[in-house]
Formats: C-alpha cells, sequence, structure tokens
C-alpha cells in the first residue's frame, strides 16, 4: 500500500518516525495475492480509507485553493459531500470484487459464473441425471383374463410416498411381452436323489415297495442306457427295507458302497434309475447231468449190429468241450432259460450272475422254444439279448435275475442355497430369452432380504419337466432356497413424465430463433457418453425430426440441428441456425413441437418396492412393483462439483491415457462422486482397478445400468482398449468415538453438543473424505477443540464400528489390493457412523 504523509499546512515530508504525522493517503491500496487462495482480495479501498485518503488531499500543497477549508467537522456540506463518494466507492469496490471473484474458477461462489465459466472451455454444467430401476409387472391370473400382455414404452409407474416425500413418475423405456406363468418362478425344491458312489442306500418312494432282505437290485445310470459297454451300473442285494410312513417312502440299503458311477451324477438331467428284479432263473442246461456221468452209448455210442467194426457215435460224442459246463462262445447273443417266463419282456434288463463274475444285459427280444440238449427236454423262454464278456458264463453256473421293475426314488427336498451362475426351475418354462434380465428376490443367508437383476447367457434348456436358467454374472449374493422368487416381466424404467409441447411457430426471417421448454427440469438418462448422460428432449419440425448437438459452430446450412442449453434456474432454451451454422426454422403456424421428459436428480432414488402405483394399466396387468431401489441419479451438478470437474475436459479431452485420467473420466461421468483409479496386481497380470462411489455414498451396484455405462464409456475413451480394467463399488467403512467435552460456563451444555456432533459430521462426512484416508485421533481432537464453547476434550475411545471401543491412535483405510482367495478388493472409505455418538460434558 502506498502511503503519501501531509501535515497539514504544508507539503513536506516528515520523519519516518510518525510522531509530526497528520492525515495519510490510503487509497488506492496495492493489491497482492498468493497463489491458491479461495478468495482473491481487489478492493481499492473502503469507505473509511477513501474518506480518509479525500481529507489528506484537502490539505495538500498542491491544491491551494481549498485553503480556505478549514472545518473537518461531517456535519459540514463540503466533508459530507466527501463521505458520500467514499460511499459510493466503497459500494463500487466491493462489487467490482465480487465480481473479480465471479471471474476466476477457484473464487467463484455462483453457480451461474461456474456455469458460464465452463462454457468458455466447451464443457456443460451437469443438469442431473434421473435414477433408473426394473420394474416387475404381474398379471391377472383369474379365469378368463389373457395369457400374455404387453406393455408398451412409456407406461407411467407413481411411487407411493413416505413421511414427508412427493410422489415420483417413472416410465418404462422399454416394451415386453409378459406372460402369466412368468409372475414368480420358484427354484426346485425337492428332487429324487438317484443312488451314485460310495452311497450304500437309495429311498423309494411310497412304502409298497414290495422288497424284502436278499431281493436283487439293479442300479443302472443313464450311459449304461446307450452304452453297452458301459461299466455305470451295479448289482446288489437288499440288505434292510426300512418304510417310512409318515415322509411315504421307503429306506432301502445294501452292504457294499457303490463303486463304478463316477462321476457323481446329481444333475437332475442324467440321474440312475432303480430297479427290482423280480424274478429269478436259471439258463437251460443248468441241471443237465454230468457230461462223465452219461451212458458210454451217449458219450461214444455202440458198436454198429451189421458192422461189428464201426461204431455208432453216441448222441453227445465229442461234447465233453461244449457240454453245460463250458463257458458260452464270444459274442453269442441267444440265451435259453430252464422254463417258460412270459412277465420277462423285450426292452428289460438281465442280470448274469455266477461266483466269479456278473454282467448286465439288454433284452432285445423274448420268445418261447422248445429245446433239447444236454440229455434233458424243455419248453423255454429263448432271449435275444446285448451286452458283453458272455463268454464268462456257463450254462450250469450262471443265475439269471430278471424282470426287471423300475422303481420310483422318492424326492428330497433340497437345502442347498440359491447361488452362482445358474438356477433350475420346477416346471417348463418357454419363451425367455437370451439377454432378457430377472429380477431375483429373497433372503440371505445371513438373513437379509435383497434382491438383483441377472440377465440370461442363453436360451433355457427345459429337460424331464425342470428349467436351468443360466446366467451372464455369477449371483452377487448367497438366497435361502425356500425364499427365492423370480420376476420374468421386467422392464427398464427411468425417473420422469413425458411432457408433449408445442414449442411456437418457425420463422425463416429469424436467425438462432429461440423457443423455452414450459416445464422443468429436462430429464437426462444415463447413457455410455463421455458425460455419462443423454437427453430425452425431440425436437419435431413439420413432423421431421432435428437432431440436437453441443453447439452449432461446424454445422452446415442446412443440418436439421439446434442446441438446448438448461441456464442456472433449470429452464431449457431450444436455439436453432442462422442459414449458416445449422439451418434455419421453416415458417409455420405452430409447427414446432417438443416431446420431452420432467424430472431428474435423487429424488428420484426411490426404496425398494415403493413404485406399485398403475398410472397407466395395460390390458391383463395386475400389479407392479421394484424389487431394486431405484439408481444411477445424481442432483443437478453443483457449483463445488462444476470447480472440481470443469477441467477434466481440458486435462482428457475426451480420451483415457494415464492412470489419472481414468480417475477423472470417471468422476466426471453422471452419477459418479468419488473415483480412485490404481495399479493393482490380481496374481496374474497388471490393470487399472477403477474403485467408485456414487452420490451421498451411494453404492453403484454391479450389473446396474450406471456400471455398465461406465465401463462402456472408458473402453471407448481409452487409448488401450486391452487394457485390463476393474471397476467395483467402494468399501464404505465407519468408526466411532467416545468423548468427553468441558464447556465454557457462558455456553449452553446441549447446544455445545450438538454444534460438536455436527461438526464431526461435516468434517468426517462422504463429501469430505477420500478412498484410503486415515482418521487420526488428532485430527478428531482438532475438529472437537475447534467448536465453540469447547474448553478442554477427553476422546475415551476411538474404533472402528464392530471392534473394541480403545483409544487407537490412528484407523486406516485400505486401498485397492488383492484378497486372500485372489479376487481384487475395492479402496474403502472411512467415515463417521451414522449411528449415535458417545458425546457427553465433563463432570
Amino acid at each position: 500500500m502506498s502511503v503519501e504523509v501531509t501535515t497539514g499546512v504544508g507539503d513536506a515530508r516528515v520523519h519516518r518516525c510518525g510522531c509530526c504525522e497528520g492525515l495519510d493517503i490510503r487509497t488506492p491500496v496495492e493489491v497482492y495475492n498468493r497463489p491458491g487462495l479461495s478468495a482473491i482480495a481487489y478492493r481499492a479501498g473502503t469507505h473509511a480509507g477513501f474518506k480518509r485518503t479525500m481529507l489528506a488531499r484537502l490539505s495538500g500543497a498542491r491544491r491551494p485553493a481549498r485553503d480556505g477549508l478549514n472545518t473537518r467537522d461531517d456535519d459540514d456540506a463540503a466533508i459530507a459531500l466527501l463521505d458520500a463518494w467514499a460511499t459510493v466507492a466503497d459500494v463500487l469496490t466491493f462489487y467490482q470484487e465480487r465480481i473479480a471473484n465471479e471471474s476466476y474458477l477457484r473464487t467463484a461462489t455462483e453457480r451461474l459464473s461456474m456455469l458460464h465459466l465452463a462454457r468458455l472451455i466447451g464443457y456443460e454444467v451437469a443438469p442431473g441425471v434421473a435414477a433408473e430401476t426394473h420394474l416387475a409387472f404381474t398379471l391377472e391370473t383369474a379365469a378368463g383374463a389373457p395369457h400374455t400382455a404387453v406393455v408398451p414404452i412409456g407406461t407411467k409407474v407413481q411411487s407411493l410416498p413416505g413421511q414427508d416425500e412427493r410422489p415420483q413418475m417413472f416410465e418404462t423405456v422399454e416394451w415386453i411381452e409378459a406372460r402369466v406363468e412368468w409372475n414368480d418362478l420358484k427354484p426346485r425344491t425337492s428332487a429324487a436323489t438317484a443312488p451314485a458312489f460310495r452311497d450304500t442306500h437309495t429311498c423309494l418312494k411310497g412304502v409298497t415297495a414290495n422288497l424284502r432282505p436278499g431281493d436283487p437290485l439293479l442300479i443302472v445310470s443313464r450311459a449304461r442306457e446307450t452304452d453297452s459297454t458301459s461299466e455305470q451300473w451295479e448289482f446288489r442285494r437288499v440288505a434292510a427295507v426300512e418304510p417310512d410312513i409318515a415322509a411315504d417312502r421307503t429306506r432301502v440299503s445294501w452292504r457294499n458302497p457303490l463303486g463304478s458311477l463316477q462321476p457323481r451324477m446329481v444333475s437332475p438331467t442324467a440321474p440312475s434309475e432303480v430297479y427290482a428284479l423280480r424274478t429269478r432263473a436259471s439258463l437251460f442246461g443248468h441241471s443237465a447231468p454230468s457230461w462223465t456221468d452219461l451212458p458210454v452209448s451217449m458219450r461214444v455210442g455202440e458198436i454198429d449190429p451189421a458192422d461189428r467194426e464201426s461204431v455208432i457215435p453216441g448222441s453227445y460224442a465229442g461234447r465233453n468241450d461244449a457240454w453245460a459246463d463250458a463257458p458260452f462262445a464270444p459274442g453269442t447273443g441267444v440265451l435259453n432259460l430252464d422254463a417258460v417266463y412270459p412277465e420277462i419282456v423285450a426292452g428289460s434288463w438281465i442280470v448274469l450272475a455266477s461266483p466269479a463274475y456278473t454282467e448286465l444285459y439288454r433284452v432285445a427280444n423274448a420268445t418261447e422254444e422248445s429245446r433239447a440238449d444236454f440229455a434233458i427236454a424243455a419248453k423255454t423262454t429263448r432271449l435275444a439279448i446285448s451286452g458283453e464278456n458272455i463268454e464268462q458264463f456257463t450254462p450250469r453256473s450262471a443265475s439269471v435275475y430278471a424282470r426287471s421293475e423300475r422303481l420310483e426314488v422318492a424326492e428330497y427336498p433340497i437345502m442347498d442355497d440359491v447361488a452362482g451362475v445358474s438356477v433350475t426351475l420346477d416346471g417348463v418354462f418357454e419363451g425367455l430369452k437370451k439377454g432378457q434380465v430377472l429380477l431375483v428376490s429373497g433372503t440371505t443367508a445371513e438373513g437379509f432380504p435383497t434382491a438383483e437383476a441377472a440377465t440370461l447367457a442363453a436360451v433355457p434348456e427345459s429337460i424331464a419337466g425342470v428349467t436351468e436358467l443360466r446366467f451372464v454374472d455369477p449371483l452377487r449374493e448367497t438366497y435361502r432356497r425356500d425364499t427365492v422368487s423370480i420376476r420374468a416381466n421386467v422392464a427398464r424404467a427411468t425417473h420422469g413424465e413425458t411432457i408433449r409441447e408445442v414449442l411456437g411457430s418457425g420463422d425463416a426471417s429469424v436467425t438462432y430463433q429461440r423457443f423455452r421448454l414450459r416445464d422443468a427440469p429436462l430429464t437426462h438418462v444415463g447413457a455410455p457418453t463421455t458425460t455419462g448422460m443423454a437427453s430425452t428432449l425431440e425436437v419435431w419440425v413439420n413432423d421431421l425430426l432435428w437432431h440436437g448437438v453441443p453447439a452449432l459452430y461446424g454445422c452446415g446450412p442446412h443440418d436439421r440441428v439446434y442446441t438446448a442449453r438448461m441456464d442456472d434456474n433449470g429452464k431449457t432454451t431450444v436455439t436453432f441456425g442462422d442459414g449458416v451454422m445449422g439451418a434455419r426454422l421453416p415458417t409455420g403456424q405452430e409447427n414446432v413441437r417438443a416431446v420431452y421428459r420432467k424430472g431428474v436428480g435423487l429424488d428420484g432414488t426411490v426404496r425398494a418396492d415403493q413404485l406399485t402405483l398403475l398410472m397407466t394399466r395395460p390390458l391383463g396387468v395386475r400389479s407392479v412393483s421394484n424389487p431394486l431401489r431405484a439408481s444411477g441419479a445424481q442432483n443437478p451438478q453443483s457449483r463445488d462439483e462444476a470447480r472440481q470437474n470443469a477441467p477434466t475436459t481440458v486435462l482428457t479431452l475426451g480420451r483415457i491415457v494415464s492412470l489419472q485420467d481414468y480417475a477423472d473420466f470417471a468422476r466426471a461421468f453422471a452419477g459418479i462422486a468419488r473415483a480412485l483409479a490404481t495399479w493393482t496386481w490380481d496374481g496374474q497380470t497388471r490393470g487399472v482397478f477403477l474403485t467408485v462411489a456414487g452420490p451421498r455414498g451411494a453404492d453403484v451396484a454391479a450389473g446396474g445400468g450406471l456400471l455398465t455405462n461406465l465401463v462402456a464409456a472408458i473402453r471407448g475413451a481409452t487409448s488401450d482398449p486391452h487394457q485390463p480394467l476393474t471397476v467395483q463399488t467402494y468399501m464404505p467403512r465407519y468408526f466411532q468415538l467416545d468423548a468427553r467435552v468441558k464447556t465454557a460456563p457462558e455456553y449452553l451444555p446441549e447446544r455445545v453438543l450438538a454444534a460438536v456432533e455436527a461438526a464431526l459430521r461435516a468434517h468426517f462426512g462422504f463429501e469430505q473424505r477420500v478412498f484410503g484416508q486415515s482418521v487420526a485421533l488428532s485430527e478428531v481432537i482438532a475438529v472437537l477443540q475447534s467448536t465453540p464453547g469447547v474448553e478442554a476434550v477427553d476422546v475415551n475411545a476411538l474404533y472402528r464400528t464392530g471392534d473394541s471401543a480403545v483409544p487407537n491412535h490412528i484407523l486406516s483405510a485400505a486401498l485397492p489390493e488383492a484378497g486372500a482367495t485372489g479376487t481384487l478388493e475395492p479402496a474403502e472409505l472411512l467415515t463417521l457412523s451414522t449411528g449415535p455418538i458417545d458425546l457427553g460434558v465433563m463432570l
């Protein structure tokens, strides 16, 4: 500050000691502002300085004409005039300083200033984004109701407001064909558990299986049904039969565990079948006399009476190696039983068993046949069989177990939780498509109700009366099976209500013709763009759709384009071209109309099951709900958010090159409030790990529209599309404290405690913390001590929620790292617990 000192009677300079100092000149003030200030000084002076300077200049020797003005009293007219001008200068310099502060990004305090400053670098302050969710429609099931219904785009659903809430309107943004059977799909809760490897028992349906200990039992896999060489079958003897009348089933056990059914066949599409072999038989020839016991005349022969030197061969001469004790020839496909067994039919199973070997065969044909051999004759059942290793048996040694009767295996409750990439439904459900979104809800294994969206990876397959759903990604939660509900009549919906408005009449003689939309705010929805949003505005001129552009610069004279800019009050103005940059509007009567939606911001983040009021009811639709909380919303960008994000326009220029660019790009994306990019090793390769958080600490749901759009936008903007990228929502962590404060005598203790809590929540809230930021005991004490009315502080405990209440000196928050199982863990954000704080006054 430059100061000129006068004595009031002359212009002689006084000594630096100031003992003879009179009035001094205080204005204009020399201004200096160091870098990094949040507000700059720009005033040339204040009222007191201006008045003092003017009074000092009245006494200057260079102004002799005013020597006669000897008074300095405020009630003098001349002095009053100087005072008035000092007031004028004070007001002017005050506003001059305000204007100067509003001219810089760091110091501007008005959102309108931020809006105009941002536009200088091509950045538009974000107008806010509408929330989105999935709606589950339920169709009428009454007699005569249609089995299908079409839910068109624009179906309106309103929320049921809670205390101090306003109803919010949502509209579907996709049409679906809904079906009655898709109202509520249930996972399979019971299944027939076929015997498998190492089992020693099975349960059969009913209590009249007609089995007794010692009865033969056959277990055959589906593989053996089609492959006669498959060894996936077992032959056992029943050891015990235990009827369970209450459960309507019979437990049948055997001694030796099953040893050939590998791998375990628990899939409902490939079970084992259980058969009782009701008939035991022998092969023809089993009772034949030993060949050596036959008369010589039959084994060798008799002397020919006509020629005493020749022998007539016996009936079984030379059969010593082909008698009933000889094995069958390899490939033999026909067997004769020892009697007629009409109950043995084609397609059934038989088991040949000898003391040394057992084999399974399929009956291809069964007929009656008279047979004479082995010195016996009988009427038999002739079986044509398929199988292998028939040479292991002889007619005498083999026992035949036949007349296979299929026994139905009892169903057991499936106790496994629902998790992973697939769910098996109890029933056949046709029409489900690849890419269709389903809503899965239920109670988690820990007992908390929740829901999530799952996308079908393929058209479901229906086999054996069940349908298997396979998802693109595994379910995030593990659900108790008996609580799971899967809704398939699902349509995506976003916050906002459609408005159809005639903007006015076009005039070809007017350049840059403008119209203002009647309703506000204009809805923007999430999209995979660099900003993360897209406008819902459609402008039609003479029934032709014109297209919105960021700026008219660069557009041709015949391009049907317009710009839409929102002012600080949320009103949107549509501007058309001048015939050089963008086409002019054609002249017409009310030929300019707009279709858009209004509604945006965090008010649309309705809770789960709050969207229940059908404002437009498609035929056949009974009700609607939103099992998922609406997400992805963001309020119009605030002043401070615009101050932070506007520079990213020139930092990234829409491209991602460096690691910091990932975080900057994500932070400027609509619906993202915090972003941290780190290099993270996943055990195999190094990649970019992006931790994000929504406004006010909201989760960014995996598989949701916001995260999907963000990943797609990053992929489109990155310079290396092959760079490994993982994006996850952050891990919220909370801490608590136990503190006592001493209040000053002149303050009310309850008001001091309220101020202390407010200061803590402001300092340690989501808006003030960053990922991985620790909380120090000294920081907590500083916040407490700086609260007006606090004289002393005693912090008894500082600890993470869920830990022991001890006075930790520092609480750390983790940055992204690989977990114990190799999975990547996101960054933590440590904030003050939302629950009560243990604060008190020192006694």
